[in-house]
């Protein structure tokens, strides 16, 4: 037994052959990873070549940039673990590689892998001839003499993707020595540089870019170039509902600065501008509609003093109590961020609060003004600063609180005679829209100071009023004597605290005082002159009746003749 153990252990591998294998699996790894290397940088410098060739016909922004770059890296990780990664990983140990060699060689006949597994330690087990693996190994190295073991790795695929890589490295070189400058921009862009502009023999510098305008106003596109300028450039469309236009754009006379008009535009449209070899960032003008009034609810609320309280209004008929206020409550057609009302007549612009939670609803409130309002109108800025145009009008017609009208009734003579014992009784009458809320009974005594009496007004409606005054002469603040003479008259004054209060005054009467045997002879007169009317009055009835008597007799006589027919 320890004769077969020390047999088994004195045999020694084929130096020659473990060497030639090795070499075969050595190659295979080498011909493996070149073949995928060689495929992942055709395909690294073919996509950064693609879009740079890209960037310079479109100007990519940045983000499609960065994409574009994220898919590069991605193919390219994909290509380096599929073409180099996993067949290392599956590299052949000295087994593999020696089924290789056999499966090009069918003479080895599976010798050739026998003679390096039986070859190792502890491949024998005891009792075991070791004479016939020394046998097997002369054997095997005999049938490999001039075989080519390196010949069972194809080399083909790897001098083709080479090919590849070698021609599209001389064609990136070429096309980078003809793009100078413009290579070397569009590389650092290539690798996310931000501030690399793509070189061209125009630079467009400044556009108009983004904006917004209301649907049917002129839009007016602008542009400045520096480098080679053109004569004139244009400008690309694609408007949202598909249709595509182009424009020229003229150049202004002294500056590079161009310019296109476009009347009335009705919907938002994306613009590119071209000048000569340059074009710009895409820009966007947003069409939307300007903000109008939809609806407008007036209300009027009228001042206090006239009880009347809050009356909705129409726009058609908008004659308005001064002193009143108008409530608004409008209605835009899109959402707005303020508003003014804008009064004509007079200079006040009154803003508008917009409703935070319904943005399309405005309040407003105009305190109307005793004169000079003629109207309103809205004006309304929505979220895009655009603003109303054209705004209506409403016409307001400011009705004033008319002052109110007295007469004083009683005496019916503008000029009384008067004791100064007497009580004299003046009766009047006022009238005033809404209320009289205070009457005064004036008089000055033989033109001198202006005295004051106020008279008490009955709670209740005093719309109109009517009163009898027994005014005692006696009690006056300053004491009369015959010959004297008392001016009087009503002044009255309506309840309008807000523009008013509106005042009246009644016609002046005179009281003269004078003794009482005047005053006796001014009654007899009086007396003397009723009878003298009465006795005329009655004469004029006899007169009549007389007539009347006579005109009665006349158609009797007439029916009672001979040949009348009743």
């Amino acid at each position: 037994m320890n004769r077969s153990l020390q047999q088994s252990e004195s045999i020694q591998p084929s130096a020659v052959l473990e060497r030639r294998v090795a070499e075969v699996r050595n190659r295979k790894i080498v011909v493996d990873a070149g073949t995928g290397a060689a495929i992942s940088l055709t395909a690294v410098i073919s996509l950064v070549g693609v879009g740079m060739f890209m960037d310079w016909l479109w100007e990519l922004p940045w983000g499609v940039r960065f994409l574009w770059f994220i898919v590069e890296w991605a193919a390219v990780g994909y290509l380096v673990h599929r073409h180099i990664v996993v067949p290392l990983q599956l590299a052949p140990d000295l087994d593999g590689a020696a089924l290789l060699v056999e499966k090009q060689f069918d003479k080895f006949k599976s010798r050739l892998i026998s003679t390096l597994q039986l070859t190792r330690p502890g491949a024998l087990a005891a009792g075991e001839a070791a004479f016939m693996v020394k046998a097997l190994i002369r054997d095997t190295e005999k049938r490999s003499e001039g075989v080519n073991f390196l010949s069972v790795v194809r080399t083909h695929e790897l001098k083709e993707r080479t090919a590849w890589l070698l021609g599209i490295v001389g064609l990136a070189g070429l096309l980078y020595g003809l793009g100078d400058v413009a290579s070397a921009a569009l590389l650092k862009r290539a690798f996310l540089s931000a501030n690399t502009p793509v070189p061209r023999k125009t630079q467009v510098t400044w556009t108009t870019g983004d904006f917004t305008v209301g649907r049917g106003d002129p839009v007016v596109l602008q542009a400045t170039a520096t480098g080679v300028i053109p004569k004139e450039g244009r400008v690309a469309l694609d408007f949202e509902s598909g249709r595509d236009s182009e424009f020229t754009m003229e150049k202004s006379l002294d500056s590079p600065t161009y310019t296109r008009t476009l009347e009335s535009v009705q919907e938002s449209f994306y613009y590119t501008v071209y000048l000569n070899d340059g074009r710009s960032k895409v820009g966007r003008v947003n069409v939307v509609p300007r903000p109008t009034v939809a609806k407008i609810e007036p209300r009027q609320v009228f001042p206090r003093y006239t009880r009347f309280g809050i009356v909705k209004r129409s726009l058609a008929d908008l004659t308005l109590l001064s002193g009143s206020r108008l409530n608004l409550v409008i209605t835009a057609n899109k959402v707005v961020t303020n508003g003014y009302v804008q009064l004509h007549g007079v200079t006040n612009r009154l803003g508008l609060l917009v409703n935070k939670s319904n943005p399309v609803e405005l309040l407003g409130a105009i305190d109307i003004p005793a004169a000079n309002l003629t109207g309103f109108s809205i004006h309304l800025t929505d979220e895009h600063g655009l603003t109303s145009r054209d705004e209506a009008i409403y016409r307001v017609d400011v009705l004033p609180d008319r002052t109110p009208q007295v007469r004083i009734t009683f005496p019916e003579r503008r000029e009384e005679l008067i004791t100064s014992k007497a009580r004299m009784l003046v009766a009047f009458e006022a009238i005033d829209d809404f209320a009289v809320s205070q009457v005064l009974l004036r008089y000055q005594i033989d033109g001198g100071e202006t005295n004051r009496t106020e008279l008490v007004l009955a709670d209740g409606d005093n719309r109109v009023v009517r009163r009898r005054y027994d005014w005692e002469i006696a009690k006056l603040a300053q004491s009369v004597s015959e010959g004297s003479s008392i001016e009087y008259w009503i002044e009255v004054a309506d309840n309008n605290n807000i523009t008013g209060p509106g005042t009246a005054t009644s016609e002046h009467f005179l009281a003269r005082i004078v003794s009482e045997e005047e005053k006796r002879a001014d009654l007899m007169n009086r007396v003397g002159d009723s009878l003298g009317s009465i006795g005329e009055a009655a004469k004029d009835q006899e007169t009549l009746n007389d007539k009347l008597g006579n005109l009665i007799k006349s158609r009797a006589e007439q029916s009672e003749a001979p040949g009348v027919k009743n």
